[in-house]
Order: structure tokens, then sequence, then C-alpha cells
């Protein structure tokens, strides 16, 4: 079984937003999940998930995801979804 976390960051990998940003470097649709992958990899999207995987499951997230549903919460995919949620907005997207 895949974890949760690989799960996210494939999917975010092959995701639209990514599909576009690679795309528009390569100059041509690009929908092939290997070039989708490297390019994740090498323009910083994978460190930029670690980081903000990291922070979902951060103690402080956590906090807040408990408070806001009124009960500890633990669950991994609880977690995500709350960060990705009320998470601050990034001040501006680098290409």
């Amino acid at each position: 079984m895949v974890s949760f976390r690989i799960r996210m960051q494939v999917s975010e990998a092959l995701g639209s937003v990514n599909r576009w940003y690679c795309s528009e470097a390569a100059g041509e649709t690009v929908t092939h999940p290997n070039m989708l992958l490297e390019y994740f990899i090498k323009k910083g999207g994978a460190e930029d998930f670690s980081r903000r995987f990291e922070e979902a499951m951060g103690p402080d997230n956590r906090w807040y995801c408990s408070q806001h549903y009124g009960r500890e919460v633990r669950e991994p995919e609880v977690l995500w979804e709350y960060y990705m949620s009320f998470r601050r907005a990034p001040m501006s997207i680098a290409c």
C-alpha cells in the first residue's frame, strides 16, 4: 500500500497546475507522467511539497485542526485537508 504522503505528492506532480507549468516550459502540452514528475522535482515542487507536508503534520497545524474539529486530530488525511484549506496563501508563485 502506498503511503498517504506519496499519494498526495504524486497527485500534485501529475495535477493540472504542474501540468500547465511543465507544458508552458516545454512549449507543448505535456501529459507523460515521467516528464511531469521530472519537472516537479527539478523545479522545486517536491521540495515545496515536503515543506508543506511537514507543516501540515506539525504541532501548530495539529493544534489548530483539533480546535476546529473539537477533538484531537492525528489522521494525516484530516491534517492535510485542513492545512490545504486554511493555510496562508503564498505571496507569489515562482515559475
